[in-house]
């Protein structure tokens, strides 16, 4: 079963209308690949941290009641911009079996060795 999260940075006025653009782009990546979408959350929250994010925390609590097993995002950047807490939330996912999908990108690899490629071409 599969989740959508998005994120908006900051409590604007285009807030509302980034995460209504986030989630229409990922509700046609799920059709397009034959998801089966069972819930959406947002946060209007920094990236930097991932306290305060009772959207995140809503996608967790279904991942721990066995609900989901797929999260779908608009690229990266959108679960976290801390490299050192979002790899950790990382590693929780992929211990959790959950697999990360950006619309940006398909299926991102949690495991270390990709993660670890990845950085080291950032």
């Amino acid at each position: 079963m599969d989740w959508i999260y998005c994120r908006a940075t900051h409590n604007g006025p285009d807030s509302a209308e980034a995460l209504a653009a986030q989630r229409n782009r990922l509700e046609a990546y799920a059709k397009e690949h034959a998801f089966e979408v069972v819930g959406t959350s947002t946060d209007i929250a920094s990236g930097l941290t991932f306290e305060n994010r009772p959207g995140l925390l809503e996608f967790h609590n279904e991942v721990v009641d066995g609900d989901v097993d797929i999260l779908l995002v608009c690229d990266r950047s959108r679960l976290g911009r801390d490299v050192d807490r979002t790899l950790q939330y990382w590693y929780l996912l992929h211990d959790l079996n959950v697999s990360f999908y950006t619309a940006d990108s398909g299926e991102v690899d949690l495991s270390a060795a990709a993660m670890l490629h990845k950085i080291i071409e950032q």
